[in-house]
């Protein structure tokens, strides 16, 4: 279970960092209500995480199966996108898809078999 928890907290405090990135690059290219829409559905993503990580924490103690209660969080975002004339949807869904490039990262670390995903500069690893 220890392990468990260390992943869940290298996803979390690297798609905190992806997201920081994210929106300080939308900021910049963009306007400030497309890195609001990003940022919301960032804080979705990583809520959907949280709520998801909860219910296999509990799998194998209490319950063989997984709870249903973090599907509803994409929905509620998008409900709330379409609603809200603050938000965007487009901006919300990729701000709610970037936990995804933090998973890919640690699982391309874990393949190649370094603890911490290698940095990139320019085409060269960094090590």
């Amino acid at each position: 279970m220890e392990e468990f928890f260390r992943l869940r907290q290298r996803i979390f405090s690297l798609t905190l960092s992806i997201t920081i990135g994210a929106g300080l690059l939308t900021v910049l290219v963009w306007d400030l209500r497309t890195c609001f829409s990003l940022l919301a559905g960032a804080a979705g993503g990583i809520l959907y995480l949280l709520l998801l990580s909860r219910s296999v924490e509990r799998l194998g103690k209490r319950s063989n199966r997984l709870g249903k209660a973090h599907l509803a969080v994409p929905v509620v975002l998008f409900m709330l996108a379409l609603r809200f004339q603050g938000l965007d949807c487009v901006p919300a869904f990729f701000g709610f898809l970037l936990y995804k490039p933090a998973i890919l990262l640690i699982a391309f670390g874990d393949l190649t078999g370094s603890d911490e995903p290698a940095t990139f500069v320019s085409g060269s690893p960094l090590a």
